[in-house]
């Protein structure tokens, strides 16, 4: 008996030392065993439900680059203080560790000052920003409304100098409201040649929150990111813009 309960305050104190530690990081707390059985509660979390912090808030900022002028990409910042420029995957189901080290620059630390909020990127520069400054916006999850649009496309590239172009599209149509259509076309254009490709393909999507998972004919399954953009004052929802894996995707109806 004396073992036994020994082993129980071990138990015990080993579930409040991990308690206290995700509560620190500012993440889900999970369910952990029962010291006495060992049986794992019901409502326990996945391993990819563990995985990333609470999140704070979706935005979605303006950025200048080249050969772009300007480029929309969606953020997250999460209640532990750390942001996210949001890739392929959702947010959701990210294995934190193993984006930090596949995308280090795409994380940093957020902290918000009356109304005005400053990102400090890995390298340590800090950039302000502000709602209706014209370089950040709220985004926004899928609800069911507003409905998509029929078809949305991306378009990037431009002239990189020494008489090289390149030029890429990606389009997608949302037939109706689980079926959808996509391609892509790009290409690049040098003084001495010419290179040119194209895709299609086409299958059932679902979207929930901020993800949205196509199933192609083939049988593949692909899971990515999603957003709403923002318009308005105060700004709400539009199905003008939207984000995909990262991406802005426009309104081409």
């Amino acid at each position: 008996m004396k073992v036994k309960s020994l082993f129980v305050s071990f138990c015990a104190c080993a579930i409040l030392a991990v308690t206290i530690a995700f509560k620190a990081q500012g993440r889900q707390q999970p369910v952990l065993p029962d010291p006495e059985t060992g049986v794992l509660a019901s409502g326990g979390f996945t391993d990819a439900e563990i995985k990333a912090p609470d999140v704070e808030a979706w935005f979605f900022r303006a950025v200048s680059g080249y050969p772009a002028a300007i480029a929309f990409e969606p953020v997250v910042l999460f209640k532990n203080g750390e942001y996210y420029d949001v890739g392929e995957d959702p947010v959701e189901s990210m294995d934190v560790e193993a984006e930090k080290a596949k995308r280090p620059k795409a994380w940093g630390k957020w902290r918000k000052a009356g109304d005005t909020w400053y990102l400090t990127n890995s390298q340590g520069k800090e950039h302000d920003y502000k709602l209706g400054s014209g370089n950040w916006f709220p985004a926004f999850a899928y609800t069911g409304s507003p409905k998509l649009k029929k078809a949305y496309e991306k378009t990037s590239g431009g002239d990189y100098g020494n008489g090289t172009n390149a030029l890429f599209k990606s389009r997608i149509n949302f037939i109706d409201d689980t079926h959808f259509t996509q391609g892509e076309e790009g290409g690049v254009i040098t003084p001495n040649s010419t290179a040119w490709n194209k895709t299609a393909d086409a299958g059932t999507y679902k979207i929930k929150g901020h993800s949205i998972e196509m199933t192609l004919n083939s049988g593949k399954v692909v899971k990515r990111s999603f957003a709403f953009g923002a318009s308005g004052t105060p700004p709400k929802a539009t199905s003008d813009m939207i984000f995909i894996g990262g991406d802005a995707y426009t309104d081409q109806d």
